[in-house]
């Protein structure tokens, strides 16, 4: 009766173990390990539809029944360096360690943060705005190129001058890139 105490309350023991990741191998494992030294390699176990390759942290390992032979190595934990998002009741994220992040916020609020590129812009609006103020700018210019002047009032050495430095500007503006057709929002 001893006996099967005994292994009972090691398989108890062993339902939960806490590791240290160690090192990722090419094909997806990863190798932890625990803080009773079993060292133990397989992949983590992911929810469907995310995966994450993490450099280090802690690893929550469960065995089936307390058995160290039949363990899944879920994701994971981030150390105390990694900086987490604010987030409030009901928000969630997706985070990385450099401090890249996206924030899903329960009012419906989608917020991407990173290193470039400042913010979300809507993409239709932005290309309407440009185009007014291409043609404005175009408008400007043409009238500049061909106002008319009158004889002996200094118009002419003006417009000269004028229509030179504007030659001189050759490029012209192209936004016909700033749309990524592999980013979509709404």
């Amino acid at each position: 009766m001893t006996t099967q105490i005994r292994e009972l309350g090691a398989r108890l023991r062993n339902l939960f173990q806490v590791g240290e990741f160690r090192r990722r191998y090419d094909d997806g494992r990863i190798q932890v390990q625990t803080r009773g030294n079993n060292v133990l390699e397989k992949a983590e176990a992911f929810p469907y539809g995310f995966y994450a390759v993490a450099k280090n942290g802690t690893a929550l390992v469960v065995c089936q029944g307390g058995d160290t032979g039949s363990f899944q190595i879920l994701p994971l934990l981030p150390g105390n360096d990694v900086k987490r998002p604010d987030l409030k009741s009901g928000d969630t994220a997706l985070y990385t360690a450099s401090g890249g992040y996206v924030v899903c916020r329960n009012d419906g609020a989608l917020e991407l943060y990173g290193k470039e590129s400042g913010g979300l812009v809507k993409v239709d609006e932005l290309t309407q705005q440009l185009a007014v103020v291409t043609a404005r700018l175009d408008a400007i210019i043409n009238a500049l190129k061909n106002s008319p002047t009158v004889p002996n009032d200094g118009g002419s050495a003006y417009k000269a001058a004028i229509v030179s430095a504007l030659s001189a500007i050759a490029n012209k503006e192209d936004f016909s890139r700033i749309a990524s057709e592999k980013v979509f929002h709404g």
